[in-house]
């Protein structure tokens, strides 16, 4: 059965495809571009149901037909870019990593991979950016979605009634499906289980489900063109705006995806009534059209590309120029991908019986099982190995004891610890750290360099919270408790000395926070109080995960380091205009890390020892923290042990 073609959805393609290509290769402003997976989950869900539904009440659906159609669209060019991105990991992969790479080759082909990943990823974390075939993922959810709805419209359709009775039993059957998928998704985010809830294909069925129920016969229709548009125009500003204003750090998917999904159903909606259009070659349309037609390939060869090139650097960040032959490498292979894979096989000129089609995907299923079965076995471990596994260890820093993780540096309110963590001394100076991470990764080197017999350190620290007084626009509310115990306690308890750090630089990112002046305001609140105030600066952050950029720096024998080349350049100017703002001042003092640390914009990576200051791009380890906090207690002339003094 044919059907019409829909050139709107290569647009709303072509939006998915670019923002999580913008998201994935740091190209702002789409920070949250991520939902661009949702956006297609959505248009699969939409197509797949409207096919189903239209063959079987036409009483032309075959299972067999449906799973060729399938095996012809997603395998070929997966496969391909399977193959051909094994060729660079015997160069830029170390043996375990390619171990790795191998295996998750065999989660691809068996579309496992969500579950591969879900295992040992956070989506969202540094250590992902180092997997080829991570994007891969949401291939797999797709697939199981594709073994469920084929029996689910089956067996709504299987329904005695008359034919308007059975479009609504099938509306009915997939809301109630997709409403039960979002209250399941809905409740692991709020236990807790993001990842479960990121990476399986129950908790991600409602977005496919929202495409499904627009496609359903009988859904009422707008024919009014003018609506139409105003329709289409509202729900692509609904997948632009979270595309650009959600962040990593923003709590996903869950509530959040609802509305980018409900924008890409809006728009898919007003163009029901709509037609293919004949367009000039160089209209913007057509250039969009393009990219949606080319987007699965696109999707496919993006991420391998951006990884292999970051692995080929030092600094592990390709700057703008190298994003830009990237890309248009990208689009170049999308492109051949297409014309010469996926079209081909797609229309059966390649392979025209469905028996060899899925002899076809048969045979090379088998042959890419066994190529990661012996990729597995002959990635032997090297000495390299054991220096990476050395480095690596340097993670487990996170949860050290230093960061007092879980009773005062909290990532759940309930966890924190108020007599541990808040109680006062007296006869002691009693200082309190508050911030984030990026303060809390100062508690180690603060108690080895400070006098305990004088000083009591206090810790105040919870992840990913700005430190204010006042509760600021975009808090969670995590955050909101946290800022109201802060302010609480500060106000009730007044220590002598707050030493105040945070992300500065992630947050002057934010749209929602206006960093240095909601600073001033707590300085100016802490002194009314009578409490001496010690901001720092913002800490060394690199390019990358700093035990990775060493470890490729002495695969390639890079020596000496090009140190100015893996840290962030934004820090410097950041420090510039804090230092340039906030006011020096009696009870008022700011510590530049970066102008005791850096020299010349260097800053040092690694210790004589030979251990990485930061275990990731920023957080230092517990060595790294003892280095960088001496400077900040000798600023803030704290009485310090007699061998560091």
């Amino acid at each position: 059965m044919a059907h019409v073609y829909r050139e709107d959805i290569d647009w709303l393609r072509a939006v998915a495809v670019l923002s999580v290509l913008a998201f994935h290769w740091d190209i702002p402003p789409f920070r949250g571009g991520y939902v661009g997976v949702d956006i297609f989950f959505v248009i699969s869900g939409f197509l797949i149901t409207q096919i189903i539904q239209s063959e079987m009440m036409a009483g032309d659906f075959s299972f067999a037909r449906f799973y060729e159609r399938r095996v012809r669209r997603l395998l070929p060019a997966l496969y391909v870019m399977l193959v051909l991105t094994v060729l660079p990991s015997f160069w830029l992969l170390l043996p375990s990593e390619r171990h790795e790479f191998f295996r998750s080759i065999a989660a691809v082909v068996t579309f496992t991979s969500n579950i591969f990943f879900w295992w040992q990823t956070n989506y969202f974390a540094q250590a992902a950016d180092e997997k080829p075939l991570l994007h891969t993922w949401s291939l797999s959810v797709e697939e199981q979605f594709y073994l469920v709805l084929p029996l689910l419209v089956w067996a709504l359709l299987r329904w005695q009634g008359r034919a308007s009775h059975r479009n609504w039993i099938v509306f009915a059957g997939l809301g109630a499906a997709a409403l039960a998928s979002f209250v399941f998704s809905y409740w692991l985010m709020t236990s807790g289980r993001i990842a479960t809830a990121f990476f399986m294909s129950p908790p991600r069925a409602w977005e496919f489900l929202t495409g499904s129920l627009v496609a359903v016969k009988g859904f009422p229709v707008v024919r009014n063109i003018h609506l139409r548009r105003i329709a289409g125009g509202i729900g692509l500003a609904m997948v632009l705006v979270p595309a650009i204003a959600y962040r990593d750090g923003t709590v996903f998917p869950g509530a959040a995806a609802l509305l980018p999904c409900a924008g890409a159903a809006l728009f898919i909606w007003s163009g029901l009534e709509g037609g293919a259009t004949v367009r000039a070659l160089w209209s913007p349309l057509k250039i969009a059209g393009f990219f949606g037609k080319i987007s699965y390939s696109l999707y496919l060869w993006h991420w391998p590309l951006f990884i292999y090139a970051k692995f080929s650097k030092p600094d592990l960040a390709p700057d703008a120029f190298e994003k830009a032959v990237l890309f248009a490498l990208a689009v170049a292979l999308s492109w051949a991908s297409y014309r010469f894979v996926e079209q081909p096989l797609r229309r059966g000129s390649l392979i025209p019986s469905r028996r060899s089609a899925f002899a076809m995907a048969g045979c090379s299923t088998a042959v890419l099982l066994a190529t990661a079965a012996l990729g597995m076995t002959s990635a032997r471990t090297s000495d390299m190995d054991g220096r990476a596994r050395q480095l690596e260890a340097y993670s487990k820093d996170r949860y050290d004891s230093s960061y007092r993780a879980g009773v005062c540096f909290v990532e759940y309110w309930p966890l924190f610890d108020d007599k541990a963590c808040l109680s006062m001394v007296v006869g002691k100076k009693n200082v309190l750290l508050w911030g984030d991470s990026l303060a809390a990764h100062y508690m180690g080197g603060l108690q080895s360099h400070i006098d305990p017999t004088r000083v009591n350190i206090l810790q105040l620290t919870a992840a990913g919270c700005f430190p204010a007084l006042t509760v600021l626009r975009g808090f969670n509310e995590f955050c909101r408790r946290f800022t109201h115990r802060a302010a609480a306690f500060l106000e009730e308890t007044k220590p002598d000395i707050v030493i105040i750090s945070a992300d500065w630089l992630g947050y002057s990112r934010r749209r929602d926070y206006v960093t240095i002046d909601e600073i001033n305001r707590t300085l100016q609140s802490l002194k009314n109080m009578g409490i001496a105030a010690v901001i720092v600066g913002p800490s060394i952050q690199f390019k990358g995960r700093l035990p990775s950029m060493l470890l490729r720096a002495e695969i390639r024998k890079i020596d000496p380091l090009p140190l100015q080349d893996l840290v962030v350049p934004d820090i410097f100017e950041l420090d510039m205009t804090m230092k340039s703002a906030i006011p020096v001042q009696d009870g008022i003092t700011y510590v530049s890390v970066l102008d005791a640390a850096c020299i010349e914009h260097k800053c040092p990576a690694a210790l004589a020892s030979g251990e990485p200051l930061s275990w990731d791009h920023a957080h230092l380890t517990a060595k790294g923290s003892v280095l960088i906090a001496g400077y900040i207690a000798r600023a803030a002339q704290l009485p310090l042990l007699r061998q560091t003094e």
